[in-house]
């Protein structure tokens, strides 16, 4: 097991008041990012989340009196063992404080019971799941940039109002595309669509001819590939080569990002629509955050990139205004804070660990449509309100939302 130290030590000049000081645990404040450094999400996490994170740091620099921040990453390989391990690591010897993004689903559900254990913060980016802020909600735990309920009911949502019928569903074999699956066929039948089929795949599959040939003969006319990362590439990729383009029927990817766009290339990408928690050319606030991460990365940000900048800054400003890096205290503050920068202009955290804020509807560009840089490969088709896309509160089995 590695641990790679991305920023030590990184001491911030005193501006703040003396209390921020007095309370933090052993002088100083240590963040992880644990994510999918080597694996099929990586390029949507990985080293880019490390990269986020860090860009919060600088911003915050002389914020927080003169305590040191100090920044760990380390890769889960997509493994639960692996990614409790190390997170178990981090916050017995290390004294590790908070912890980001995580990537799996798998792990993140895992690593948030041993956070809840251990009376620490955990704040999610990078997994889908939408049981962390449902049947496995925790008063420890906060969701911030997307879950598969959102991207999912708003997909399919999106999709029926255009005329999509019947569905055939690819899905990963995991707790991610489970739970995605799941969102968009109750959404689909509760609005009378119909269900042709479901068939699942493994994590890091290279061949889908026989998961397509299926999709195509059982007559839907809407394949949804509820799965992201490589997997979601190749399989687009595939269904390509097997003529599969245009309305019908079409390929609909709820829960994929501008990076795997990017990754498809225009001719393959072209007219795919999405559910995105981070568009770059938003507003001021977004064009300034991708210019820094491009700076840094000669790459664009995803919303798991945008979302771990937002949910570290969040935190280091939560631990400025209570005083402490104590996690109750810290969690009390971003319960009760309205979240403003340079990925949402008004996120709120609701009691169940659920960050609302917006989403938007994008569609990927053709090759014919005009481009400003090579980062410009989609343009945002319908804003979706936090509250209409997110659970509501209501329906949730999370007994923190009672």
């Amino acid at each position: 097991m590695k641990t790679t130290i991305r920023a030590a030590m990184l001491a911030l000049s005193t501006l703040a008041a003396g209390p921020a000081v007095a309370q933090m645990s052993g002088d100083v404040i240590k963040i992880g990012v644990l994510t999918d450094m080597s694996g099929p999400f990586s390029h949507q996490t990985g080293a880019g989340s490390v990269t986020a994170a860090q860009i919060a740091i600088d911003e915050l620099r002389g914020m927080v009196g003169n305590t040191r921040i100090v920044l760990l990453s380390a890769d889960h390989q997509n493994k639960p063992d692996i990614g409790l391990n190390i997170a178990r690591q981090w916050i017995d010897i290390e004294g590790v404080d908070a912890i980001f993004d995580l990537g799996s689903s798998a792990v993140a559900l895992a690593v948030q019971e041993l956070v809840r254990e251990r009376n620490k913060v955990v704040i999610f980016s990078g997994p889908g799941t939408d049981r962390l802020t449902n049947d496995s909600c925790s008063p420890n735990g906060i969701h911030w940039t997307y879950d598969t309920y959102a991207t999912g009911r708003s997909m399919a949502n999106a999709v029926l109002g255009d005329g999509g019928k019947k569905w055939f569903f690819i899905g990963m074999d995991s707790a991610f595309g489970r739970s995605l699956v799941e969102v968009m066929t109750k959404t689909v039948q509760a609005r009378g669509g119909q269900i042709a089929g479901s068939i699942w795949h493994p994590t890091g599959t290279n061949d889908y001819s026989s998961f397509i040939l299926q999709a195509q003969a059982s007559g839907a006319d809407v394949i949804v590939l509820a799965n992201s990362g490589t997997d979601f590439v190749r399989a687009v990729k595939q269904a390509r080569e097997f003529g599969i383009r245009g309305a019908r029927p079409r390929i609909v990817g709820p829960a994929i990002t501008a990076v795997d766009i990017l990754a498809l290339g225009p001719e393959d990408a072209e007219g795919l629509q999405y559910i995105d928690a981070f568009y770059w050319n938003l507003n001021d606030g977004t064009r300034a955050l991708s210019a820094e991460f491009r700076r840094r990365r000669d790459a664009n940000p995803g919303q798991a990139h945008a979302g771990v900048y937002s949910a570290v800054r969040s935190y280091l400003e939560a631990v400025r205004t209570a005083g402490t890096d104590a996690a109750p205290a810290v969690l009390k503050q971003l319960h009760t804070t309205t979240i403003s920068d340079n990925f949402t202009p008004a996120g709120t955290v609701r009691r169940d660990g659920r960050m609302v804020h917006e989403m938007y509807l994008m569609r990927a560009k053709g090759p014919s449509e005009p481009v400003t840089a090579p980062w410009d490969t989609v343009s945002l088709v319908a804003r979706v309100p936090g509250e209409d896309a997110f659970r509501p509160l209501a329906e949730s089995a999370c007994p923190l939302a009672r």
